[in-house]
């Protein structure tokens, strides 16, 4: 496979692979700890959901790209194989709530411990200062599309309101 010179790759494909290679790994460490029903799938489940609260499968699904039948299969998956539980909704009678269980808490931990393991190789392969650089760049990014994405909704709300 030819690779294009770093400087003309395109952001999603800097980002693409190693957030796969994250998730291969964790995937692979989770299976090795006796947990191979958590598929790479079911990952976004573990990373967005509420761990006190828990989420409604519509919020899971738009963090996730997919769509709420899709979430809502993973959901059953992993309800079937006691990681999730899906539980009444206090602000909404009708709505329901997907919330860890206390395997699925394990689970997130393991996952949590598995990408610290990876981020200390990859700080091994850039340097730690470097390393460091790469996630305080990648967290202010995240927090300046955060931000004009809130200023964006504001801005619709107040063109129709």
């Amino acid at each position: 496979m030819r690779r294009s010179p770093p400087d003309q790759r395109l952001i999603g494909e800097l980002l693409r692979n190693p957030n796969a290679a994250r998730a291969r790994y964790v995937e692979q460490g989770l299976a090795a700890a006796g947990h191979a029903v958590v598929r790479q799938p079911h990952l976004p489940i573990f990373e967005y959901i509420d761990r006190v609260h828990g989420s409604r499968i519509t919020y899971l699904a738009a963090h996730a790209n997919i769509t709420v039948q899709a979430m809502g299969e993973l959901v059953d998956h992993l309800a079937r194989h006691g990681y999730v539980e899906r539980v009444p909704d206090p602000s909404d009678g009708r709505a329901k709530l997907v919330r860890l269980t206390a395997q699925g808490l394990a689970i997130y931990a393991l996952a949590g411990r598995l990408v610290r393991e990876l981020e200390a190789t990859w700080a091994g392969y850039l340097g730690a200062q470097k390393f460091g650089q790469l996630k305080k760049l990648l967290a202010e990014l995240w927090d300046a599309i955060v931000a004009a994405e809130e200023r964006s909704a504001a801005d619709r709300i107040n063109r129709t309101g």
